[in-house]
């Protein structure tokens, strides 16, 4: 094997040295001439395998099979059925609206017992029972598009004196009337922790029942924001609480008379742009000593601490002091932190008012569990 390598070895140099002795132009046509028939070479292999793929992907059986043809009925096209989808569509959308009520509600769950807020320390003087006859008459002022003008509906203890709220107010009636005697002043404030929570329904209805048993009150619109006394009354906006403390007006045409005998009303007045530096000025203090010498019980009816400071400038003066809390809408905390900003700013809170109670049947039964109710009591006709 070696003497052939050898021997060819001396053949390809012999070759070699002939291709160089050619001329160049020749020794180029050698080149190209077997470039090309590398390539044929390579080109025919290639060829033959295409054609071996394509006789063996022709040669494969697949295994789809018809299983049965489609039966189409001309008569009745296909079409969507509006209906149907409309009542899911209204299930499907009631049915988040529940859920984001209810997972809203666990979110925050007001107070449902007096219970919860005695054990903050803070003592209950009265809870009122939820007023159907009073929503009802709201919901006919809605409705007559009066609403948002100068009318509001008529006063509870006037239009109803048997209600239920009413009673509860009465049993309040009754527990102030021993809670101020030690008070420093007969001037009694209500607030309350945030909006809607029935202020002005418990101060106007608690100033009414107690004007009925002969005592000379004033009830003094101070929320001189979105006060809305003088609709309740139905006593003129103008010439009210702001109007006089910038001297707009005097006492005397800022009071205005109501149907209840000895129950006269200041109303908040023209909107000013400060209402907080209009109650720290002097003129604030001197017309609350004014009116504390003319009438028996002074009830300023006040902003919800949570939302602005004036209940805390207004509580500095009052000898008395009362917050009205809504069923089953302020929780516990709001309460607390209610109780916390009055101490910060040195007032004694006397005690809360649960408002807007509802019977709401119970699981469980025991001494705890039977609350606070309201029993109607009404006279017999003879």
């Amino acid at each position: 094997m070696l003497s052939q390598l050898g021997e060819l070895t001396a053949k390809q140099n012999n070759l070699a040295k002939k291709v160089e002795g050619l001329p160049s132009t020749q020794q180029e046509l050698l080149s190209l001439t077997r470039d090309v028939k590398v390539s044929t070479e390579i080109y025919t292999q290639l060829l033959n395998k295409s054609q071996e793929l394509d006789v063996m992907r022709a040669g494969t059986v697949g295994n789809v099979r018809l299983v049965d043809t489609a039966d189409v009925d001309l008569r009745k096209p296909v079409k969507p059925k509006k209906a149907l989808i409309v009542l899911i569509a209204t299930l499907l959308g009631a049915f988040l609206a529940i859920a984001l009520v209810l997972f809203r509600k666990a979110l925050n769950r007001g107070v449902e017992n007096p219970d919860q807020i005695e054990q903050l320390g803070l003592p209950v003087y009265a809870s009122i029972p939820f007023s159907t006859l009073q929503k009802s008459e709201e919901s006919k002022i809605l409705r007559s598009g009066r609403g948002r003008a100068n009318k509001a509906a008529p006063i509870l203890a006037s239009s109803h004196p048997t209600d239920l709220a009413i009673e509860g107010l009465r049993s309040l009636r009754t527990s102030l009337h021993f809670a101020m005697l030690e008070a420093g002043n007969n001037r009694l404030m209500v607030s309350g922790p945030s909006p809607k929570v029935g202020k002005t329904f418990v101060s106007a209805n608690l100033a009414a029942v107690i004007a009925q048993t002969g005592q000379r009150v004033l009830l003094i619109d101070v929320d001189m924001r979105k006060g809305y006394l003088h609709k309740v009354f139905g006593t003129p906006a103008e010439n009210g609480l702001s109007d006089l403390l910038v001297m707009r007006c005097d006492l005397a045409t800022a009071i205005n008379k109501t149907e209840f005998e000895h129950l006269d009303v200041i109303g908040r007045g023209q909107i000013p742009p400060n209402p907080s530096e209009l109650l720290m000025h002097a003129n604030f203090s001197a017309f609350l000593e004014q009116v504390s010498a003319q009438y028996d019980l002074v009830i300023l009816d006040t902003p919800p601490l949570l939302a602005v400071t004036d209940a805390a400038i207004v509580g500095r003066q009052s000898g008395t002091s009362l917050i009205v809390t809504r069923f089953a809408l302020n929780p516990v905390r709001e309460i607390e932190l209610t109780m916390r900003r009055f101490a910060q700013n040195g007032i004694d809170l006397k005690g809360a008012i649960l408002n807007g109670v509802e019977k709401r049947a119970s699981a469980k039964y025991g001494y705890a569990d039977y609350g606070y109710y309201n029993y109607e009591y009404k006279s017999e006709n003879v």
